[in-house]
């Protein structure tokens, strides 16, 4: 096929952080750039990870820090009366720092003309094409680059339903702050989740398949957040083979 027959150079499908940056070299080689983003700019780590969970801790942490009367004694000072927090202003500031993130990367690549296309984008199964999912229309490209990022990980057998039993999507939109939360899996999702619930109030159990807690983890790392994160606080841990009975909520974590 000669270039006058391809719509773009490069169609990239999804806009995750690596769809955006691989839209961003494609651009600075003047080669003629599509995204397709699904609605969804950004991706996982800007709207369902690391940007509102970072969010998340540092909101929950400053109420962490009011309440600990006696550090605040040792600098100087003294809160009266109770701290409180509004559990819908917290998440909506995660949810608004994302939004901002999100914006600010679509206006980056609309800077640079990248097409950004809304629909998903989908493999038509023929060479050098690729379908508009939302109208059907199909584009050609020399060259098709896949970055679809990734999904929460279920475990057969359980059932999701983002009420009581939440992925971590789900989870990050704090739709209510329980007494007890579960936690499957203790890697540095996990440990975000658990130090934002027990700032809130929450006491929390992780629930591991491995040995040992933090398994992915460097051993002398996994000691120093155990001791950081962990140990002083309402956290407890167990196998994943005990049953996950008498909590308010569950939240599976990759």
């Amino acid at each position: 096929m000669s270039s006058s027959e391809f719509d773009f150079d490069v169609a990239i499908i999804a806009c995750g952080v690596g769809g955006h940056g691989a839209a961003l070299h494609a651009r600075s080689q003047n080669l003629k750039t599509a995204v397709f983003s699904g609605n969804d700019v950004g991706g996982t780590c800007v709207n369902r990870g690391c940007v509102p969970s970072k969010a998340l801790l540092a909101a929950s942490g400053r109420v962490r820090e009011m309440r600990d009367a006696s550090h605040l004694t040792e600098l100087g000072i003294t809160v009266d009366g109770e701290v409180n927090y509004d559990r819908a202003g917290i998440a909506g500031h995660a949810k608004n720092l994302a939004n901002r993130v999100k914006g600010n990367l679509e206006n980056s690549l609309i800077g640079l003309k990248v097409d950004v296309i809304p629909g998903r984008g989908v493999l038509t199964g023929k060479p050098h094409e690729v379908r508009d999912e939302s109208t059907g229309k199909v584009y050609k490209a020399k060259d098709i680059i896949l970055a679809p990022g990734s999904i929460p990980f279920v475990p057969p057998g359980i059932t999701v339903d983002e009420k009581t039993v939440f992925t971590s999507d789900g989870a990050l939109e704090l739709p209510y702050v329980p007494e007890y939360v579960a936690i499957i899996g203790s890697g540095y999702i996990g440990l975000e989740f658990s130090d934002v619930y027990t700032a809130l109030g929450s006491e929390v159990t992780f629930i591991e398949a491995l040995p040992m807690i933090m398994p992915t983890f460097d051993r002398e790392i996994a000691k120093l957040a155990e001791r950081l994160l962990i140990r002083e606080r309402a956290i407890d841990y167990r196998k994943l083979l005990q049953l996950m009975s008498g909590y308010t909520m569950v939240v599976l974590t990759n």
